[in-house]
């Protein structure tokens, strides 16, 4: 007999003429048993033809057949070994949230070997019609392909399927920062007995750009008065259990902040103020937080953003500002004072300046200018003006309602 080809497997030739092969592609998840595939053909190069066809499709498959393996039962398997030990309680229980509401509905009962793209882009599209935001369809869409990379890197499917996928547009809004008139009316405002707790935060988050969950994290240790800097070593996170202490939002997210003398001082009379509140009530969580709640409890970043919401409102704002928002504001007031990009980027914690670029370009002040101001200087022939100089400092410089200064009390 003579010896089969190498990779020809087990062909043969039927009596009823038809020639058949199989191929073992992995095995099954629940048994263990080893997973065969038949082919037929008209002829034995038919045969093999479809056979090499299907050892390159599931090259290096090892445990399980993805055709059997659905969308959902693979999602909830990503979300129970792997999701669960790489993104905060938060950020798991949002990611829980997309795949129950958005993915499964619309993908789940299809099997994950085969998965296509525009049944993916039909999700997206189906998330927009139903009036969903383009910022839900794209975090839905990157859950499904944060998934489906794993399901890569498990040798489950052979292709990523996201590919090919168009999302929709971003829709920026424009950054407008605070003017002096709304910064002296928020201030004011929280200087009244009401609102008297939320003058420091309001005050270190001017001089800060720091995160609501970076701001509500932090512990009197993290602040360095002799030095004058404030450091992010924790995060205030709102989960399905209550708000928990967690870890900042990235590596980048660790870091320290020098802030401005005025800012350290209410920092003190704050500390000074929280000390007397404490040695007064009849029950204290000492948990050594700079802003916590009455009796010294973690506050629920959800519930401080209502708080600030009714600031807002009684200081007569009408421009519907979030705290998040101050936080856009810090970083334009850096801008607009001439601040390099990269120094922004390491103030605002950001992951890569590419995100601190694109958030911010629009409120970088105009080169352009001062570009034109110096090819005209250097212009062949010509001798530079005396006033090249006063025109480049001109061009570049911020304007006086640029940069502001809170109004304090």
């Amino acid at each position: 007999m003579a010896k089969r080809a190498n990779g020809e497997g087990t062909i043969c030739k039927r009596k009823d003429g038809l020639w058949t092969g199989a191929v073992t592609i992995g095995r099954d998840a629940e048994t263990g048993k080893l997973i065969r595939k038949y082919f037929y053909g008209k002829s034995k190069t038919e045969v093999q033809e479809k056979k090499a066809a299907q050892l390159e499709k599931t090259k290096g498959l090892a445990y399980l057949d993805a055709d059997k393996l659905s969308v959902s039962q693979w999602l909830n398997k990503w979300l129970t070994l792997y999701a669960r030990t790489t993104v905060r309680q938060n950020t798991l229980e949002g990611y829980q949230f997309i795949v129950d509401n958005h993915v499964i509905p619309a993908l789940g009962a299809v099997k994950l070997g085969k998965l296509q793209s525009n049944q993916i882009q039909g999700m997206v599209n189906a998330i927009l019609d139903k009036g969903g935001s383009p910022r839900l369809a794209e975090f839905s869409f990157a859950v499904l392909r944060r998934s489906l990379r794993q399901a890569l890197k498990e040798e489950l499917i052979y292709r990523d399927p996201t590919l090919a996928v168009s999302l929709p547009k971003k829709q920026k809004k424009e950054i407008v920062p605070l003017t002096d008139e709304e910064w002296t009316a928020l201030l004011a405002t929280a200087a009244k007995p009401v609102f008297r707790s939320l003058y420091a935060a309001l005050l270190l988050e001017w001089g800060t750009g720091i995160r609501r969950s970076e701001l509500l994290g932090l512990r009197w240790p993290d602040i360095d008065f002799a030095r004058g800097a404030v450091s992010i070593c924790h995060a205030a996170i709102s989960t399905k259990d209550g708000p928990q202490l967690a870890e900042p939002k990235s590596k980048k997210s660790r870091r320290t902040l020098p802030v401005p003398p005025t800012v350290l001082a209410e920092l003190k009379k704050h500390k000074s103020r929280q000390a007397a509140r404490q040695l007064k009530a009849k029950t204290w969580e000492n948990n050594n937080l700079v802003f916590p709640t009455r009796s010294g409890g973690l506050q629920d970043p959800r519930v401080f953003s209502r708080r600030f919401a009714r600031l807002v409102k009684a200081a007569g704002i009408t421009s519907g500002l979030t705290f998040h928002g101050l936080r856009h504001d810090h970083a334009t007031r850096l801008f607009a004072q001439g601040e390099h990009p990269r120094d922004v980027q390491d103030r605002l914690g950001h992951a890569s300046i590419t995100l601190t670029m694109d958030t911010y370009t629009h409120s970088m002040p105009s080169r352009q200018q001062a570009i034109a101001s110096r090819l005209e200087a250097n212009l062949p022939g010509r001798k530079p003006q005396a006033d090249t100089a006063a025109a480049e400092t001109a061009a570049t410089a911020p304007t006086a309602a640029a940069v502001q200064q809170p109004v304090l009390q």
